[in-house]
């Protein structure tokens, strides 16, 4: 039988998972929006099979949920789809923030109905279902943030159907995520944001007229979709003061060492720089391309899968499958990684957890 999924807000994101789930599944996708003349245009485009008029409705019957409205309408959304969902039904989301969203959604669908946190890396400068497109998430990163209360075959669930996008994903502790992500994407954007608003400010129409390729590169993502980064920034906020004022101390250590004429300082800023972006992953790299299973001996208690799946994750390794068998003392957990140095990396970081791990030569 065919998987039910429904889709909480179509637009660029949501639209895409849309078109890229009836593209390489047999889902069956159902799609629900606040604004109605959304969720027709998705379905016009082919992003769905059939339109839900009403979210708690809309809800029963779907074996999976995801959310992909704006962070600030995730947990309302949830608390409707409560209202529907029967028990069993695996809820996700796309936020871009975690820590909040993650421990109020576990509260809100209580025993009976996993959540698993999301996050894809993955945008355009479009907006809106009329820039959504199948390939969106192609060799994009997609975070997951499982905890304690997270089940394994609600984990796998969701592992599975981000793969089905042909996304990469990796798991995270839910701070943990927003920690990386106010450096790797929320900073950026205020940044961006901060360039532009100077370059408006200066006043001369020739500035803009002289900016380069680097300059349109920088500022990319200035000024777009301000409610969706209002809630980013009031939903992360620590982390993004954080982040803001490191940067602050770099960029004066950089003003200084122009300022007094300390170019050797200046050679090392840029020479750190320039090895730090070396280690950028190649762009357009698949996983799996050999994949390899470790087999790991798990004790019965509270928050294990979240312990493996994040300190595996911290290593920097994506799990590309995970499935359980049960016994009576626990179970024995399998994961999938790609290939053998990534396998013997992720063996050692659970061997020093404690965990009983060992590779299967087999695959």
């Amino acid at each position: 039988m065919s998987e039910r999924i429904l889709v909480v807000g179509t637009g660029l994101i949501g639209g895409s998972i849309g078109l890229g789930l009836r593209k390489n599944t047999d889902a069956v996708v159902r799609g629900f929006d606040a604004e109605t003349e959304n969720a027709r245009a998705a379905l016009s485009v082919g992003a769905l099979d059939e339109i839900a008029d009403d979210l708690v409705r809309g809800a029963e019957g779907a074996d999976v949920v995801i959310v992909a409205t704006p962070i600030g309408e995730v947990l309302p959304a949830i608390e409707r789809v409560r209202a529907g969902a029967a028990p069993g039904t695996v809820v996700t989301d796309v936020g871009s923030t975690k820590t909040g969203i993650v421990a109020e959604a576990e509260r809100l669908l209580g025993a009976d109905r996993s959540f698993v946190g999301g996050h894809p890396m993955a945008g355009t400068e479009g907006e809106g279902i009329k820039s959504a497109r199948p390939d969106l998430f192609d060799n994009a990163l997609w975070i997951l943030t499982p905890t304690e209360r997270t089940g394994s075959d609600a984990y796998r669930r969701v592992n599975a159907l981000v793969a089905s996008l042909g996304a990469r994903t990796l798991a995270l502790d839910p701070a943990e995520h927003d920690r990386l992500v106010a450096l790797v994407s929320h900073l950026p954007y205020a940044i961006a944001t901060a360039l532009m608003a100077l370059a408006g400010d200066e006043g001369d129409p020739r500035v803009f007229r002289a900016a380069a390729g680097s300059f349109r590169d920088v500022t990319r993502t200035a000024g777009t979709n301000p409610r969706v980064w209002r809630d980013i920034f009031a939903t992360n906020r620590e982390a993004v003061v954080r982040e803001l004022e490191q940067f602050a101390l770099s960029l004066d250590q950089l003003r200084s060492a122009v300022e007094l004429g300390r170019w050797d300082d200046l050679d090392e800023i840029i020479d750190r720089a320039r090895t730090a972006r070396k280690r950028f992953p190649a762009k357009g790299e698949r996983t799996p391309a050999e994949p390899v299973t470790l087999e790991v001996a798990i004790p019965d208690r509270a928050g294990v899968l979240a312990e493996i799946t994040t300190a595996i994750g911290q290593g920097g390794i994506n799990i590309e499958d995970l499935w359980m068998d049960h016994t009576s003392a626990g179970g024995v957990l399998r994961l999938v990684v790609d290939g053998r140095a990534r396998a013997e990396h992720a063996a050692a970081l659970l061997t020093d957890k404690g965990f009983r791990t060992a590779i299967l030569e087999d695959g």
